[in-house]
């Protein structure tokens, strides 16, 4: 009997390419913003937001498939994009000579030659001296420096708050977070962002009671406002502060688009 050939396997449909899809938008005034589109199997139809801390156009998609409609559904609302940022505070980077708020208080940014560890000279206004060999070295140790800054005095307030609630934490963590000023986990890990301390002191300090409070209770009854109060008796005023003022600290040293 003649041999047969075997038969080849049946081929495999070729794998759909994915499309590449648009990383900014021209605005209408010819500056280019980033874009960044996200699927998101929960959300019901596309939309669109901003993300105020990296001065970026968000679209979101229900699902891969529909990602390309979501990016042009942002260009197309260009206009929306630009009115939106106008309304943003004027970003500041950390660059010499910038004027950043510490504290609450106005600090001018100098850079020196060198490595010398960053100090605060006092003045009208004060300066944040950092040894840096060039700008870009400069802006990310002013970043580590204020980082290093906040989690000093949130350290300090984290334990008074703790002693006042009998509470213990686990670890506390700054980060550049955009989405809250701080965070609880069940472990008692506390994390926060390093910005706070642009603030007034009694803004970070009622953070620090917040997340502290929440080792006590991990939600937003009404026994944790309870907590907050005791420690942060003028809490209220520190929240309206921060919906009025929390897209100015976003604007120093403006986190970078992904």
């Amino acid at each position: 009997m003649a041999a047969r050939a075997a038969k080849s396997p049946p081929k495999r449909p070729a794998a759909a390419k994915t499309q590449a899809l648009p990383e900014s938008i021209e605005l209408i005034d010819g500056r280019i913003v980033p874009l960044r589109v996200i699927v998101n199997p929960r959300a019901r139809h596309i939309s669109l937001r901003l993300d105020s801390a990296r001065r970026e156009a968000v679209a979101v998609s229900p699902s891969a498939r529909l990602a390309p409609k979501a990016a042009a559904f942002a260009i197309d609302r260009a206009g929306w994009i630009q009115a939106h940022l106008a309304r943003l505070p004027i970003a500041i980077p950390l660059t010499p000579g910038a004027i950043i708020p510490l504290r609450g208080q106005p600090h001018r940014l100098v850079m020196t030659k060198g490595r010398a560890p960053a100090r605060i000279e006092p003045g009208s206004p004060a300066q944040i001296i950092v040894g840096a060999p060039d700008a870009e070295a400069f802006a990310g140790r002013v970043r580590r420096f204020l980082a290093a800054e906040a989690k000093r005095d949130l350290t300090r307030a984290v334990a008074v708050h703790a002693k006042a609630l009998q509470v213990a934490w686990k670890s506390i963590t700054v980060k550049d977070t955009t989405s809250r000023w701080g965070s609880c986990n069940s472990d008692g890990a506390l994390c926060f962002s390093w910005r706070v301390v642009l603030a007034p002191p009694a803004i970070l300090d009622y953070l620090a009671a917040h997340e502290t409070a929440h080792l006590r209770e991990l939600n937003h009854s009404k026994r944790f406002w309870n907590h907050v109060a005791r420690c942060a008796p003028e809490f209220e005023k520190a929240e309206a502060w921060l919906r009025k003022h929390g897209a100015s600290l976003h604007a120093v040293g403006p986190k970078a688009a992904a």
